[in-house]
């Protein structure tokens, strides 16, 4: 527990400003006008592009060699929450929330009463426990197609996220491949960039996500970032992209604490990184 409190300690300036979590910008936006793409190349794997990643989620055990199961700056099997979003999140997050059979990947969030600590390091009881996975530090790249094979929880209260952080540990940038709050239809993805506004946000989502499974792509390069949801184009940007190492993320917090919400589990098929 002491090892804990330094390291939350230590941090918390630089988490206080960083948004680790799915997203910034705390609770769902206002509803707005549906993205487009535009100019965005094919959904397939470019030609020449390697494997370089590639994750299925066989067996009952997470592969600890790649995935964490919270934040980096929290100490091994202590749990966690995002501090960046001040009090958004009403979640602890907890290694036993994080489940594997059948080949799937499972990010449980329960209503129930669970202790965890606050940005200071002080004792908390939060209303909801839910699991998160990280690739950090196990798989760190820059520039690539990723692709998530996943099917999203719709409930109160629920905020899934699928998100590539900086390896720097510094925000922003970050790149939401998905966030999807509660039971909307819709989907939103964000670009939080190093400077200059955050781009993105609710885009046109083929089918509801939270039946059968939908796969979620987006192609990072240089000068490109475009998104997709079951092949489908849905937006793209050419303006401020990150040009850093960055990190995937996938995350089920909740943002009530009303009756009936923490509820839900996020199933993940597969994780899959193609680079030039």
């Amino acid at each position: 527990m002491t090892r804990w409190l330094a390291a939350a300690l230590a941090v918390v300036a630089l988490v206080s400003a960083a948004a680790l979590g799915a997203g910034p910008g705390g609770a769902a936006p206002a509803k707005a006008a549906v993205l487009t793409a535009a100019a965005a190349p094919p959904a397939s794997v470019p030609k020449g592009w390697k494997l370089t990643f590639s994750s299925n989620f066989s067996g009952t055990k997470l592969n600890s060699k790649v995935w964490a199961t919270c934040f980096w700056w929290a100490a091994p099997g202590a749990g966690c929450t995002n501090y960046g979003n001040g009090t958004e999140d009403k979640e602890w997050y907890q290694p036993s929330q994080v489940q594997l059979s059948g080949g799937v990947l499972r990010l449980a969030a329960q209503h129930k009463a669970t202790a965890g600590r606050t940005s200071k390091g002080k004792p908390q009881v939060y209303s909801c426990r839910s699991g998160m996975v990280t690739t950090d530090p196990g798989f760190r790249f820059e520039y690539g197609l990723v692709q998530v094979t996943a099917r999203i929880p719709y409930n109160t209260g629920l905020w899934s996220g699928i998100w590539l952080a900086a390896a720097s540990h510094k925000w922003p940038p970050e790149t939401d491949l998905l966030e999807h709050w509660n039971s909307e239809q819709q989907a939103k993805v964000y670009l939080h960039p190093t400077t200059g506004a955050r781009q993105g946000g609710p885009v046109f989502t083929p089918g509801n996500l939270s039946q059968g499974w939908h796969t979620l792509r987006l192609y990072w390069t240089k000068s490109l970032l475009a998104w997709y949801i079951d092949g489908v184009p849905v937006f793209t940007t050419t303006t401020r992209i990150p040009q850093q190492a960055m990190y995937l993320i996938m995350n089920l917090a909740d943002i009530s604490t009303a009756a009936g919400s923490c509820n839900g589990t996020m199933l993940v098929k597969s994780v899959k990184v193609w680079q030039p």
